[in-house]
């Protein structure tokens, strides 16, 4: 239904209401004017009859001529007819008709009300003149009794057309009074309807977020009051919708920068928030996933019944999933009740910790024990097995015993060299891992010349040149014990995995503010698919060549912990048969 306009309704309702007030008022005035119209029309009648009454009272009723030609003198001079009337009704004499024609008056109205002592009044028709007339009688008293009637008769066209001149004059100024209305009850309305509608602009505008201009509204006390309200609102709205903007962008920001994966779902499954990195823990690309059933965004039959059973069970549930959209990751949920300010549930709210390195930690962790149990055993098991043989008789034999004591003690070196290997990681790891080491500024060629210096034995043992290809102004922030015992597990390497009569070449070089140490060689290489796990503690890609040449399988990670220690990395490249080249890369003027 459409509804009217404000001004519509006002000026309408003012216009038909002062309508029907004047109208009412006209028909009361009219009633009263005519009432009183009436009353002096009936005042003068009397007048006119007491008069008549009066003038006949020394005339003789008797004599006809002389009573009818005083009838007619009164008649003329008074405008009226005036009619004489006996007790019993008999017309005596009149002013317009004769008397011995006309009939006997004692029924008519106002002759009955005299006939009481009354003044005797009626309007009607005449019977005698046949047109309407306006009628009044008084009793005539002869020695205190009634003994006739003066009556007298007006015209009731006469009385009639002033009742009429009377209503056309009200009518005529009820119209220019309504004329005058209407115009007031527009400019009225006007007033009244304006200062609203440009009000209702105004909120317009603030409903849309347009706080200014304020409505600035000049009119009654009433409008200017509500155009403040209206302006004080719009301030309170801006001010709060600034504040929630803000801690929605904070809110935002931090979900923004937290590690964790942030899902939060209503009662019926529908997504109220998720973040990038939930997101991205799910492999999802659309931006705006929220009020979206969630089993249309995610579709990871796991995730799913943890959020239906954190929904039913209404309490705090925990549980591990593995996700393997994108890259795989093994996500620990958190899952606890959504509640809104009442303490109502609304839904759950599932945080999601990527804990796929702590698993990869406790795999390697799990590995580097076994690993470690298998390295100690098997020279545990190599030294017990021929100190048995030499128990049952071996030791009776000098060469045999001798031979044996050899591997006894070749085995036993073995396992201090794991086990010192082992203690300078876990030192490197505990020393240098939390705390900044102390780099200071040092030339890198005298670190280098020690490095081969350790290692020239072994080089000259298997005629292996080693070359050097470094500025002697070149210095660098660098810890020179951690990272000279680098270079010589990377050198010690390059020496086993050469042939005879090779070189290995060490070079030092700038890039920018990179500084790189590569050690390159030219032996067997080692193939593309081994090379990501070189770094890790006793892994070999041949485990028995790696043994025989007196290797514990720690050395490359330590390599890797000095180059983290000085907030660095190590890489390799390798092709089989070309040989290796083993780089560690470090930032040349900061410690950080």
């Amino acid at each position: 239904m459409k509804m009217k306009k404000l001004f519509t309704q006002i000026f309408v309702s003012y216009l038909l209401l002062l309508i029907f007030t004047i109208f009412i008022l006209a028909a009361y005035e009219l009633d009263v004017q005519g009432k009183f119209y009436k009353q002096e029309v009936k005042k003068d009648l009397l007048a006119r009859a007491n008069l008549a009454a009066a003038i006949l009272r020394n005339t003789d009723w008797g004599e006809k001529q002389k009573l009818d030609s005083l009838t007619g003198v009164l008649s003329k001079h008074g405008n009226v007819r005036l009619t004489i009337i006996r007790r019993d009704g008999l017309v005596l004499s009149d002013s317009h008709k004769d008397a011995a024609q006309m009939d006997n008056h004692a029924d008519r109205p106002e002759i009955k009300q005299a006939l009481q002592g009354k003044v005797g009044f009626s309007m009607r028709h005449s019977y005698t003149l046949k047109k309407e007339l306006v009628y009044l009688a008084i009793p005539f008293r002869s020695h205190g009794k009634i003994s006739g009637f003066v009556r007298v008769a007006f015209p009731y066209a006469a009385f009639r057309q002033s009742l009429q001149d009377l209503q056309y004059h009200f009518l005529f100024g009820g119209f220019i009074v309504i004329l005058l209305t209407a115009v007031l009850s527009y400019i009225t309305s006007r007033r009244i309807s304006k200062p609203l509608e440009n009000i209702k602009e105004g909120a317009q505008r603030f409903a849309q977020g347009q706080f200014s201009p304020p409505v600035t509204e000049k009119g009654t006390q009433e409008i200017q009051a509500l155009a403040n309200t209206l302006n004080t609102m719009a301030g309170q709205l801006d001010k709060r919708i600034r504040t929630i903007s803000l801690q929605r962008n904070e809110q935002e920001a931090m979900l923004r920068s937290m590690k964790e994966g942030i899902l939060a779902i209503d009662i019926h499954e529908r997504i109220l928030s998720i973040n990038q990195v939930a997101l991205k823990f799910f492999n999802i690309e659309e931006k705006d996933v929220r009020k979206h059933p969630v089993y249309e965004v995610i579709r990871h039959k796991d995730m799913l019944d943890f959020i239906r059973r954190a929904l039913a069970s209404k309490k705090y549930l925990e549980d591990e999933i593995t996700v393997t959209e994108g890259k795989e990751r093994v996500l620990l949920l958190h899952g606890d009740v959504l509640s809104d300010v009442q303490g109502r549930m609304i839904g759950t709210l599932i945080v999601m910790n990527n804990i796929t390195r702590i698993k990869q930690l406790d795999r390697m962790r799990q590995e580097f024990v076994a690993n470690v149990s298998h390295e100690l055993k098997t020279p545990i098991t190599s030294i017990k097995g021929y100190v048995e043989t030499l128990r049952e008789g071996a030791a009776e034999d000098p060469k045999t015993r001798n031979r044996f004591l050899d591997i006894i003690a070749r085995q036993s070196d073995r396992m201090n060299a794991i086990i010192d290997d082992l203690l300078q990681l876990s030192k490197i790891e505990q020393r240098y891992g939390k705390l900044n080491i102390d780099l200071q500024p040092k030339e890198l060629l005298p670190v280098i010349r020690s490095a081969i210096s350790a290692c020239r034995q072994k080089a000259d043992e298997k005629h292996i040149t080693i070359e050097v290809e470094c500025d002697t102004r070149l210095s660098a922030l660098i810890n020179s014990p951690l990272l000279e015992q680098a270079l010589v597990n990377l050198l010690d390497n390059a020496i086993k995995y050469s042939n005879a009569g090779g070189r290995v070449r060490v070079v030092a070089e700038t890039d920018g503010q990179l500084l790189r140490l590569s050690v390159q060689d030219w032996g067997c290489g080692i193939e593309k698919q081994y090379q990501h796990r070189l770094f890790e503690r006793f892994y070999r890609v041949d485990k028995g060549r790696s043994r025989e040449m007196g290797g514990t399988g720690l050395g490359l990670a330590i390599v890797k912990h000095i180059a983290l220690a000085h907030k660095g990395k190590v890489s390799v490249k390798s092709v089989p048969g070309e040989g290796s080249v083993f780089c560690i890369e470090l930032r040349k003027g900061s410690s950080n």
